[in-house]
């Protein structure tokens, strides 16, 4: 009964919507042959048969996807919420099949699912679980690949669950030989790398983040971050040239800048393709409608074991309650249930008066002290910036920071496949190992020892659940200039930092064909 009672609240409030005007619908044929058409299916579960409930989280998760995608400058034809729990896969592939079955080739399908994800690769595929409480099915990628056969057009997906990055093959020390989703009809968002949880708050529990216990508030983390990189509210931050169109590759990297608690993995990897566009001018609303806090910024992602102080810059749209909730990580897991929330102490007698955390408009500079656990010689600490505006929480914005030990050996290792085919499809997985936290410098290196690509250059290592230790890159077979390569052998070269100390290694050559 209480299930029920939860799915008709949410119908309500998607009814709801759809009176105030935020779920738009237009005739399937309204545009002209040969110009693009979006439709989505958005699709949350909260409630499973063999594990607790995340309500309200999940629905909050698709209809904040939905108020994301309303803000398109090219507005989507349809946007479908099931009017049902969806329960198994032949439920699923039913909606996909119905909401994309008039797509032609130049349209986009986009298919969002938050929900429970599980993978152990000992024991097969992963999964993502459909159910309504009482009844629950599994869905593997290619049962979802499946689900999309005969569907024109190109398909998105973004995938909110634990574990997510399985679906892609990514997140993980050495891919499987069968993936899914390959080619350019595919482009796939995933909240986690394959040995990672995706985390989800919700203000019922007793956390931290329990404050507004009593509002129903909850979200996971990796939409709330999502939905604010594209929304005219935050100043669509995912926007990096500020064009006005949203790449995949430019959402990917935005996300990996502001979503903390896991690892996003992304499909096909520096991709130009457009998944959102928006009007510039909607940038200009009046500061009553923005956000409350914008233009987050950290001083580093890596500090010294000696000296951890972590600096941030924010922006104040209007008077606000701010707090800086600081997560330690133990045993491979972040521990939230030890999880420290700052108030600011800054300002004092504002517009609260001298509730916790209130600070006037402006421009703002905190320095936070990030200090380990007794005995430990380096780690990652998670940073997350809250604000409490109108009895609502909010998290703007969470940084991974790394704290690498003051000396020693990081043992550097590279694995990757010795022969690798560039055909556009598959990528070149690379994986490093590293003990412990550090700064990385990857590049691809030719038979004469040229760099021809790099993959990245000083960039903090962050945990991704990886046994042993270490990290994932992803080469596509371009060089510096996005040109293809030309066939021959190349390795992968590491560099690796701590404080002053440098390590380097290499791998075994890669054959690479251009196919």
């Amino acid at each position: 009964m209480r299930d029920r009672l939860r799915w008709w609240i949410a119908i309500c409030l998607a009814a709801c919507c759809m009176a105030a005007g935020l779920y738009a619908h237009r005739p399937v044929n309204a545009l002209a042959d040969g110009v693009r058409v979006n439709r989505a299916l958005l699709v949350g579960v909260d409630d499973f048969a063999s594990r607790g409930s995340t309500y309200p989280s999940s629905t909050n998760n698709v209809f904040a996807m939905q108020e994301a995608l309303q803000a398109s400058r090219a507005p989507f034809d349809s946007i479908v919420i099931p009017d049902a729990p969806v329960v198994t896969v032949e439920m699923l592939t039913r909606l996909i099949r119905e909401t994309f079955a008039d797509a032609d080739e130049d349209d986009v399908n986009y298919l969002y699912l938050s929900t429970h994800g599980e993978y152990d690769p000992d024991r097969g595929d992963p999964t993502l679980l459909l159910s309504d409480g009482a009844t629950e099915d599994r869905l593997t990628p290619q049962a979802l690949e499946a689900a999309f056969a005969d569907i024109a057009g190109t398909r998105v997906l973004i995938l909110d669950a634990c574990y997510s990055g399985a679906f892609i093959g990514k997140g993980m020390r050495k891919q499987p030989d069968r993936l899914y989703f390959l080619g350019n009809r595919f482009k796939v968002l995933a909240s986690s790398g394959a040995m990672e949880e995706s985390w989800y708050w919700n203000t019922g529990d007793a956390t931290a983040l329990g404050e507004a216990a009593g509002y129903q508030q909850g979200a996971f983390y990796f939409t709330q971050a999502l939905s604010q990189c594209l929304s005219p509210r935050y100043g669509v931050p995912a926007d990096a040239n500020r064009d006005g169109d949203v790449t995949l590759s430019e959402l990917y990297n935005a996300l990996l800048e502001n979503h903390a608690t896991s690892t996003p993995q992304v499909y096909p990897q520096e991709d130009d393709f457009v998944v959102f566009s928006y009007d510039p001018a909607a940038l200009a609303m009046d500061v009553s409608e923005r956000a409350p806090i914008g233009d987050v910024n950290f001083s580093s992602s890596t500090l010294s074991a000696t000296d951890p102080r972590l600096t941030l810059e924010f922006t104040a749209l209007r008077p606000v309650r701010v707090a800086y909730q600081i997560v330690g990580r133990r045993d491979g897991a972040w521990r939230f249930d030890e999880a420290r929330l700052l108030y600011d102490t800054v300002e004092q007698y504002t517009a609260y008066g001298d509730e916790r955390g209130a600070i006037t408009p402006g421009r703002k500079m905190r320095t936070l002290s990030l200090n380990l656990q007794a005995g430990e010689p380096g780690g990652y600490v998670l940073v997350q910036l809250v604000s409490i505006d109108a009895g609502k929480l909010t998290v703007h914005a969470g940084h991974v920071i790394a704290i690498p030990p003051a000396q020693g050996d990081p043992q550097l290792a590279v694995e990757t496949n010795g022969r690798y085919t560039a055909d556009g499809e598959r990528e070149l997985a690379i994986f490093v190992r590293h003990d412990g936290p550090c700064e990385l410098s990857v590049s691809i290196l030719d038979e004469a020892g040229q760099v021809v690509r790099r993959l990245c250059h000083r960039q903090s290592t962050r945990p991704q659940g990886i046994t042993p230790e270490g990290s994932t890159f992803y080469w596509n077979g371009l060089d510096k200039s996005g040109q293809k390569v030309c066939s021959g052998r190349y390795r992968v070269r590491v560099t690796g930092y701590l404080g002053e100390q440098t390590f380097s290694a290499d791998s075994a050559d890669v054959t690479l064909t251009n196919g």
